[in-house]
Protein backbone atom coordinates (compact mmCIF):
# COMPACT_ATOMS: atom_id res chain seq x y z
CA UNK A 1 0.00 0.00 0.00
CA UNK A 2 1.29 3.48 -0.92
CA UNK A 3 0.06 6.66 0.75
CA UNK A 4 1.10 10.05 -0.62
CA UNK A 5 0.20 13.68 -0.04
CA UNK A 6 -1.91 15.19 -2.82
CA UNK A 7 0.13 18.04 -4.34
CA UNK A 8 -3.10 19.97 -5.02
CA UNK A 9 -4.91 19.89 -1.65
CA UNK A 10 -2.29 18.34 0.73
CA UNK A 11 -4.65 15.52 1.84
CA UNK A 12 -3.18 12.02 2.29
CA UNK A 13 -4.27 9.74 -0.55
CA UNK A 14 -4.04 5.93 -0.51
CA UNK A 15 -2.87 4.78 -3.95
CA UNK A 16 -3.13 1.07 -3.14
CA UNK A 17 -0.52 -1.04 -4.92
CA UNK A 18 0.72 1.98 -6.82
CA UNK A 19 2.54 2.13 -10.09
CA UNK A 20 3.88 5.18 -11.87
CA UNK A 21 1.06 7.11 -13.52
CA UNK A 22 -1.81 9.58 -13.13
CA UNK A 23 -4.18 9.45 -10.14
CA UNK A 24 -7.34 11.33 -9.14
CA UNK A 25 -7.52 12.71 -5.60
CA UNK A 26 -10.77 11.59 -3.89
CA UNK A 27 -10.82 14.82 -1.83
CA UNK A 28 -10.31 17.62 -4.39
CA UNK A 29 -10.93 15.44 -7.50
CA UNK A 30 -7.78 16.89 -9.07
CA UNK A 31 -5.45 14.76 -11.16
CA UNK A 32 -1.78 14.39 -10.26
CA UNK A 33 1.11 12.27 -11.47
CA UNK A 34 2.96 9.92 -9.11
CA UNK A 35 6.40 8.41 -9.61
CA UNK A 36 8.32 5.99 -7.44
CA UNK A 37 10.07 7.57 -4.46
CA UNK A 38 13.41 6.17 -5.55
CA UNK A 39 13.29 8.27 -8.72
CA UNK A 40 12.21 11.40 -6.87
CA UNK A 41 14.87 10.92 -4.18
CA UNK A 42 17.51 10.53 -6.86
CA UNK A 43 16.30 13.62 -8.72
CA UNK A 44 16.27 15.70 -5.55
CA UNK A 45 19.72 14.53 -4.55
CA UNK A 46 21.27 15.24 -7.96
CA UNK A 47 19.53 18.58 -8.34
CA UNK A 48 21.13 19.92 -5.16
CA UNK A 49 24.77 19.62 -6.10
CA UNK A 50 25.15 17.29 -9.06
CA UNK A 51 26.76 18.38 -12.33
CA UNK A 52 24.67 19.62 -15.23
CA UNK A 53 24.99 16.38 -17.24
CA UNK A 54 23.61 14.31 -14.35
CA UNK A 55 20.68 16.69 -13.94
CA UNK A 56 19.99 16.51 -17.67
CA UNK A 57 20.04 12.68 -17.58
CA UNK A 58 17.51 12.74 -14.76
CA UNK A 59 15.36 15.17 -16.73
CA UNK A 60 15.52 12.99 -19.85
CA UNK A 61 14.20 9.98 -17.92
CA UNK A 62 11.30 11.98 -16.46
CA UNK A 63 7.96 13.12 -17.86
CA UNK A 64 9.47 16.60 -18.36
CA UNK A 65 11.79 15.54 -21.19
CA UNK A 66 11.26 17.73 -24.25
CA UNK A 67 12.58 17.66 -27.84
CA UNK A 68 13.23 21.38 -27.37
CA UNK A 69 15.83 20.60 -24.67
CA UNK A 70 18.98 18.78 -25.81
CA UNK A 71 22.54 18.41 -24.58
CA UNK A 72 25.68 18.69 -26.67
CA UNK A 73 29.19 18.66 -25.23
CA UNK A 74 28.98 20.32 -21.80
CA UNK A 75 25.94 22.56 -22.27
CA UNK A 76 22.17 22.10 -22.49
CA UNK A 77 20.50 23.81 -25.45
CA UNK A 78 16.91 25.06 -25.19
CA UNK A 79 15.21 26.04 -28.44
CA UNK A 80 13.61 29.47 -27.93
CA UNK A 81 12.05 30.51 -31.24
CA UNK A 82 12.40 30.58 -35.03
CA UNK A 83 12.21 33.68 -37.26
CA UNK A 84 8.59 34.92 -37.49
CA UNK A 85 8.43 34.09 -41.23
CA UNK A 86 10.45 31.82 -43.54
CA UNK A 87 13.13 33.18 -45.86
CA UNK A 88 11.01 33.04 -49.03
CA UNK A 89 8.37 35.29 -47.41
CA UNK A 90 11.06 37.81 -46.44
CA UNK A 91 12.39 37.80 -50.02
CA UNK A 92 8.88 38.28 -51.46
CA UNK A 93 8.09 41.22 -49.14
CA UNK A 94 11.43 42.90 -49.85
CA UNK A 95 11.03 42.34 -53.61
CA UNK A 96 7.56 43.91 -53.54
CA UNK A 97 9.18 46.90 -51.83
CA UNK A 98 11.66 47.24 -54.70
CA UNK A 99 8.87 46.93 -57.30
CA UNK A 100 6.86 49.55 -55.39
CA UNK A 101 9.88 51.87 -55.45
CA UNK A 102 10.38 51.53 -59.21
CA UNK A 103 6.79 51.66 -60.45
CA UNK A 104 5.54 53.99 -57.74
CA UNK A 105 8.27 56.47 -58.50
CA UNK A 106 7.37 56.41 -62.19
CA UNK A 107 3.68 56.87 -61.42
CA UNK A 108 4.46 59.86 -59.19
CA UNK A 109 6.45 61.55 -61.94
CA UNK A 110 3.41 61.23 -64.18
CA UNK A 111 0.71 62.23 -61.68
CA UNK A 112 2.77 64.68 -59.56
CA UNK A 113 0.18 64.23 -56.82
CA UNK A 114 1.31 64.95 -53.24
CA UNK A 115 -1.31 62.58 -51.81
CA UNK A 116 -0.11 59.78 -54.07
CA UNK A 117 3.51 60.51 -53.12
CA UNK A 118 2.74 60.23 -49.38
CA UNK A 119 0.78 57.00 -49.88
CA UNK A 120 3.54 55.50 -52.06
CA UNK A 121 6.29 56.52 -49.61
CA UNK A 122 4.50 54.99 -46.60
CA UNK A 123 3.83 51.68 -48.39
CA UNK A 124 7.42 51.53 -49.65
CA UNK A 125 8.93 52.23 -46.21
CA UNK A 126 6.71 49.62 -44.54
CA UNK A 127 7.64 46.96 -47.09
CA UNK A 128 11.35 47.73 -46.85
CA UNK A 129 11.35 47.77 -43.05
CA UNK A 130 9.30 44.59 -42.66
CA UNK A 131 11.12 42.75 -45.45
CA UNK A 132 14.54 43.88 -44.25
CA UNK A 133 13.78 42.85 -40.67
CA UNK A 134 12.57 39.41 -41.80
CA UNK A 135 15.71 38.96 -43.93
CA UNK A 136 17.90 39.92 -40.95
CA UNK A 137 16.13 37.48 -38.59
CA UNK A 138 16.48 34.66 -41.12
CA UNK A 139 20.17 35.52 -41.46
CA UNK A 140 20.51 35.13 -37.67
CA UNK A 141 18.61 31.82 -37.59
CA UNK A 142 16.84 30.15 -34.67
CA UNK A 143 17.28 31.61 -31.19
CA UNK A 144 18.63 29.33 -28.45
CA UNK A 145 19.27 29.43 -24.72
CA UNK A 146 22.42 27.54 -23.70
CA UNK A 147 22.78 26.39 -20.10
CA UNK A 148 26.36 25.92 -18.91
CA UNK A 149 27.55 24.69 -15.55
CA UNK A 150 27.69 28.16 -13.98
CA UNK A 151 26.07 30.52 -16.48
CA UNK A 152 23.53 30.92 -19.30
CA UNK A 153 23.76 32.53 -22.70
CA UNK A 154 21.31 33.41 -25.44
CA UNK A 155 22.62 32.92 -28.96
CA UNK A 156 21.37 32.75 -32.51
CA UNK A 157 22.02 29.63 -34.54
CA UNK A 158 23.93 31.29 -37.40
CA UNK A 159 25.43 34.41 -35.86
CA UNK A 160 26.69 35.86 -32.60
CA UNK A 161 25.12 39.21 -33.52
CA UNK A 162 21.68 40.42 -32.49
CA UNK A 163 21.90 39.45 -28.80
CA UNK A 164 22.41 42.21 -26.18
CA UNK A 165 25.66 41.81 -24.26
CA UNK A 166 23.85 41.35 -20.93
CA UNK A 167 22.17 38.20 -22.30
CA UNK A 168 25.42 36.54 -23.43
CA UNK A 169 26.63 35.67 -19.93
CA UNK A 170 24.00 35.32 -17.18
CA UNK A 171 25.17 33.72 -13.94
CA UNK A 172 22.89 31.06 -12.47
CA UNK A 173 22.92 33.08 -9.25
CA UNK A 174 21.43 36.07 -11.12
CA UNK A 175 18.32 34.11 -12.16
CA UNK A 176 15.71 35.12 -9.61
CA UNK A 177 12.67 33.21 -10.81
CA UNK A 178 11.46 30.99 -13.67
CA UNK A 179 7.70 30.77 -14.18
CA UNK A 180 5.13 29.67 -16.72
CA UNK A 181 2.57 32.33 -17.59
CA UNK A 182 0.22 33.54 -20.32
CA UNK A 183 0.89 36.97 -21.76
CA UNK A 184 -2.26 38.75 -22.98
CA UNK A 185 -2.03 41.10 -25.96
CA UNK A 186 -4.86 43.63 -26.30
CA UNK A 187 -5.74 44.60 -29.87
CA UNK A 188 -7.85 47.76 -30.00
CA UNK A 189 -9.98 48.07 -33.12
CA UNK A 190 -12.36 50.77 -34.28
CA UNK A 191 -15.42 48.85 -33.16
CA UNK A 192 -14.20 46.08 -30.89
CA UNK A 193 -11.31 44.87 -28.75
CA UNK A 194 -9.76 41.45 -29.21
CA UNK A 195 -7.30 39.55 -27.07
CA UNK A 196 -4.56 37.11 -28.05
CA UNK A 197 -2.97 34.77 -25.53
CA UNK A 198 0.66 33.70 -25.67
CA UNK A 199 1.91 31.02 -23.24
CA UNK A 200 5.55 31.64 -22.33
CA UNK A 201 8.21 30.47 -19.90
CA UNK A 202 9.67 33.60 -18.31
CA UNK A 203 13.00 34.06 -16.56
CA UNK A 204 13.39 36.95 -14.14
CA UNK A 205 17.06 37.97 -14.21
CA UNK A 206 18.78 40.38 -11.83
CA UNK A 207 20.79 42.96 -13.76
CA UNK A 208 23.26 44.90 -11.61
CA UNK A 209 24.11 47.19 -14.53
CA UNK A 210 20.60 48.65 -14.29
CA UNK A 211 21.09 49.95 -10.74
CA UNK A 212 21.95 53.46 -11.94
CA UNK A 213 18.78 53.58 -14.03
CA UNK A 214 16.45 52.02 -11.48
CA UNK A 215 14.66 55.32 -10.76
CA UNK A 216 13.87 55.80 -14.44
CA UNK A 217 12.90 52.21 -15.24
CA UNK A 218 11.37 51.32 -11.88
CA UNK A 219 12.98 47.86 -11.91
CA UNK A 220 16.39 46.23 -11.84
CA UNK A 221 15.07 42.98 -13.26
CA UNK A 222 14.56 41.85 -16.83
CA UNK A 223 12.03 39.31 -18.11
CA UNK A 224 13.22 36.93 -20.79
CA UNK A 225 10.46 34.93 -22.49
CA UNK A 226 10.57 31.52 -24.17
CA UNK A 227 7.38 31.16 -26.26
CA UNK A 228 5.41 27.90 -26.24
CA UNK A 229 2.60 26.47 -28.31
CA UNK A 230 0.50 25.67 -25.22
CA UNK A 231 0.31 26.36 -21.48
CA UNK A 232 1.12 22.69 -20.81
CA UNK A 233 4.36 23.00 -22.77
CA UNK A 234 5.38 26.21 -21.01
CA UNK A 235 4.63 24.57 -17.63
CA UNK A 236 6.90 21.64 -18.51
CA UNK A 237 9.71 23.88 -19.77
CA UNK A 238 9.50 26.01 -16.62
CA UNK A 239 9.80 22.91 -14.42
CA UNK A 240 12.76 21.66 -16.48
CA UNK A 241 14.60 25.00 -16.35
CA UNK A 242 13.99 25.36 -12.63
CA UNK A 243 15.53 21.91 -12.20
CA UNK A 244 18.52 22.54 -14.49
CA UNK A 245 19.31 26.13 -13.46
CA UNK A 246 17.99 26.71 -9.95
CA UNK A 247 18.30 23.09 -8.70
CA UNK A 248 14.60 23.01 -7.81
CA UNK A 249 13.36 19.39 -7.55
CA UNK A 250 11.04 18.26 -10.32
CA UNK A 251 7.39 18.40 -9.20
CA UNK A 252 5.17 15.33 -9.27
CA UNK A 253 3.24 16.76 -12.20
CA UNK A 254 2.78 19.97 -14.18
CA UNK A 255 -0.20 21.77 -12.67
Amino acid sequence: MVEVECPLCAENVDLGVAGEGAYVCPYCEGEFYWEHDEFLDKANEVSSDGPLRERFNILESSTYASPRITMTNDSVGVFVESPPAPLFVAIIVFTIGIITLIFGGGAFLVSKSLGFFIFWAVIMIVLFVVGGNLLWLNFLGDKWLFIHETHLEFRYEKSEKGIPEEYKHILHSDVVKIISQVRVMVNQGDHNTTYTYHPVTSMLVYNADELERVLMKGSIFAWTDIPSSSKEESDAIAAALNFLILATPLPLSVE
